[in-house]
């Protein structure tokens, strides 16, 4: 006998009421309502989800989709309660800064000169047009990749693919072979992508001396445009 499909708890919550209106084309409405429902059971069962409901596509509020000039592509949020913002690899202004985003900016320091943020929110990246997107918009507090089920990449993916053929002239930051696997699969004709290991304690000896920063900016006055203000 094949079991029945559970029924999803009444309240399942509004995400798609969070996009931006620029934004709503990108978005795969069906997509969103399999992750909705996902939420809705966490919710039902107690488990609490970040980061907060107006903050998950936050990474879609700083940036219309024409002023996008260059991708960051993430993994999921920090799992470390409270701290994710909505952007990839950054956290709120009052947190540590974690071990990653630590590495990246020692990295920038030594690339590009630029002094070592003493915060971790990278709200200026995203307003001087870069898109920092995480594959997975929610996690459970302490449980990395937990929301790995909820079918995040299919709603992450087709809006990065519909980007890609709408614009022209991106460069895609791609640090981690996770990363590097998402940008692999978009319509690459007419951008650049930048490629680097992931800044992880875990790997950053293979991430020093990388200067993925420098690379981008070179790929971006190579498009025709100006380098990014990697400034925080």
């Amino acid at each position: 006998m094949v079991a029945a499909t559970p029924t999803p708890p009444e309240h399942v919550p509004d995400l798609a009421g969070t996009v931006p209106e620029s934004w709503r084309p990108y978005v795969d409405r069906e997509a969103l309502r399999g992750v909705e429902h996902f939420l809705a059971h966490e919710v039902a069962a107690g488990r609490p989800i970040q980061p907060a409901r107006a903050q998950v596509f936050n990474a879609l509020h700083h940036v219309d989709p024409g002023d996008v000039r260059v991708v960051l592509c993430g993994q999921d949020p920090y799992p470390t309660p409270g701290v994710p913002i909505g952007l990839a690899f950054a956290v709120t202004p009052e947190a540590p800064i974690p071990g990653s985003l630590r590495n990246m900016f020692a990295e920038l320091h030594a690339d590009l000169g630029l002094p070592v943020s003493a915060t971790g929110d990278l709200t200026p990246w995203a307003r001087a047009g870069m898109l920092l997107l995480n594959a997975s918009l929610t996690v459970r507090p302490g449980a990395p990749a937990s929301h790995a089920a909820a079918n995040w990449p299919a709603v992450t993916f087709e809006l990065l693919r519909r980007l890609a053929v709408e614009r022209n002239g991106l460069v895609f930051l791609a640090l981690g072979r996770h990363a590097q696997n998402v940008v692999e699969r978009l319509p690459l004709e007419g951008h650049r992508v930048v490629t680097a290991a992931h800044p992880s304690p875990m790997s950053v000896r293979m991430f020093s001396g990388s200067r993925p920063f420098s690379r981008v900016d070179a790929a971006l006055v190579e498009l025709g445009g100006r380098p990014f203000d990697w400034r925080i």
